[in-house]
């Protein structure tokens, strides 16, 4: 008796979640909503509680590590024969994409407001200067960069943030310096798409378009992209057969790279002085 409530809970709050998260118009949608959670809380404090497990989902949610080895290659195609930079991992969280470039970079920069993340981005990261702050609120920071980073940050940015975020980095870059950032909720991807034709999406996102006009305002021009995650944006599901899925992804980014139609596409962007 004590199984079948559980079930009977556990069933109610998929459904109510389901009612709570979906918008049932986001099919006629031609630009993205706004995101629900920026009226309760702010982005730049909705990560204070995450450290070493939002780090291992990167390993331990097949979906999520499907696409992050498929980033690994695209950020060695961007960075090939690239060696002693000047790098700033910009909101780098627990040093994910710190510690896969660490070994291309001389001076070691990182900058997140989550306490947590820092503490377990210093256990993986050696010889780096650690900025435990809001990125608005950093008053003594000089020096300028070769490489900036940015993963996971702009697409779940309030706008106002996303602009001033980009001036920040635009600030910070050497004159011939490199830009490196995903829209990891690419709107017009098929993924999500197809999730919005299916009632299965909040109707969130961020558009090239909108990743254009932000980099052309604070005099950054994209040179390059790539287009991952052309089949689902599932990160986790016990029936889902992800060994064919990973060969599919891989197949779709080896030929559809340019499409635009992943729902995560990595940007390769320079000062435009």
């Amino acid at each position: 008796m004590n199984f079948i409530h559980k079930k009977l809970i556990l069933f109610k709050n998929v459904v109510y979640n389901y009612f709570k998260n979906t918008c049932f118009y986001a099919i006629f949608l031609i630009k993205p909503l706004k995101k629900k959670a920026w009226s309760r809380r702010d982005y730049t404090t909705s990560h204070y509680h995450k450290g070493e497990d939002y780090h291992n989902r990167f390993e331990s949610l097949p979906g999520r590590k499907i696409i992050w080895n498929i980033e690994k290659r695209i950020l060695n195609k961007f960075l090939l024969n690239q060696k002693d930079l000047d790098f700033l991992d910009f909101a780098g969280g627990t040093g994910r994409i710190s510690n896969f470039l660490q070994d291309k970079c001389k001076k070691k920069y990182l900058i997140d407001s989550s306490e947590k993340m820092i503490e377990h981005a210093k256990k993986t990261l050696s010889n780096f200067t650690f900025i435990n702050q809001n990125f608005n609120n950093i008053e003594n920071l000089d020096d300028k960069f070769d490489l900036i980073t940015a993963f996971r940050f702009f697409p779940n940015a309030e706008p106002h943030l996303r602009d001033d975020a980009m001036r920040f980095i635009s600030k910070h870059l050497k004159s011939n310096g490199y830009l490196i950032f995903n829209n990891h909720k690419n709107f017009w991807s098929l993924p999500l798409f197809i999730k919005r034709l299916t009632f299965r999406n909040d109707g969130f996102g961020m558009t090239h378009n909108e990743v254009k006009l932000l980099t052309k305002k604070h005099n950054l021009k994209i040179l390059d992209f790539y287009s991952c995650g052309l089949i689902f944006e599932s990160e986790k599901g016990l029936l889902m057969p992800w060994k064919v899925i990973s060969i599919l992804e891989n197949f779709f980014h080896k030929y559809l790279y340019k499409s635009k139609l992943g729902f995560n596409i990595i940007y390769l962007i320079k000062k435009d002085d």
